[in-house]
């Protein structure tokens, strides 16, 4: 499904062009995983940079998005937007399994997360032969983009950088053992990291005025000469919430750059 790297420029510039805010703002819904400004159980399993709390080269850069998430926090009406906590902000590489096709999972086979673990670890290994010097990683900000139930900050891989993402999510969507465990590839990859989920979207909600925050908004995050994101290790994580994601010491992982 993924394209090429012209492909991935066009598509995601075009989500993050204030032309396009209102008709993304038209759209959007209070997100089903988040009752009463709490999140709730929603399992899985993805492919994450390790969450902001456990990152070492993206400090700066997270600290900066923690200021443009107070102020899109605090300038939209009153219980739209729901921030998630900064500790917990990361990019995902490879969305696998999530929520009742998850939980079906597990029912059918209750080694299903022995099973997934396994396999991730295998195909890390594969790719770590296959690339074995992989200069870290950079990505940089394109802008804001409001997704139907979320409000991320969009990223772009440089060209040198795009291609070894995408070789890893052909190895995890192309490998026949997680085919037959269920998973399989189901957007394009997207570069971004979310911000928050809209909470309480009421009928008469101000959408003009939501656009206009997310507009000037945007003009504050693309004028800043930001560092770029730092893609230096990916890891398979599984989450009990969309705020909350862990996994144990001998669980898959791969370190590039120096």
């Amino acid at each position: 499904m993924d394209g090429n790297y012209q492909d991935y420029i066009n598509r995601v510039v075009q989500m993050t062009l204030p032309s396009n805010y209102k008709q993304q703002v038209k759209n959007i819904q209070s997100s089903p995983k988040f009752v009463d400004g709490k999140a709730i159980d929603f399992p899985g399993f993805s492919v994450i940079t390790p969450p902001e709390k456990e990152e070492t080269n993206n400090k700066k850069f997270y600290s900066y998005l923690q200021e443009i998430q107070t102020q899109i926090t605090q300038e939209l009406p009153e219980n739209l937007f729901l921030p998630v906590p900064p500790q917990s902000f990361h990019l995902t590489i490879a969305d696998l399994i999530w929520d009742t096709s998850y939980t079906n999972a597990v029912k059918e086979n209750p080694d299903f997360d022995n099973l997934l673990i396994s396999e991730i670890d295998k195909i890390f290994k594969e790719y770590a032969q296959l690339n074995p010097e992989i200069d870290t990683l950079e990505l940089e900000v394109l802008g804001l983009s409001v997704f139907p139930r979320a409000i991320a900050v969009c990223l772009a891989p440089t060209e040198d950088s795009y291609n070894p993402i995408i070789k890893l999510r052909q190895l995890i969507y192309q490998n026949e053992q997680i085919i037959k465990l269920g998973i399989e590839q189901q957007y394009d990859f997207v570069g971004h990291i979310t911000l928050g989920y809209f909470d309480k979207v009421e009928d008469n909600i101000d959408r003009e005025q939501v656009e206009l925050v997310i507009v000037k908004t945007n003009e504050q995050l693309v004028s800043k000469n930001l560092p770029t994101f730092e893609l230096s290790q990916w890891e398979l994580r599984k989450f009990t919430d969309m705020t909350n994601f862990i996994r144990e010491q001998n669980w898959a992982s791969i370190k590039v750059g120096n």
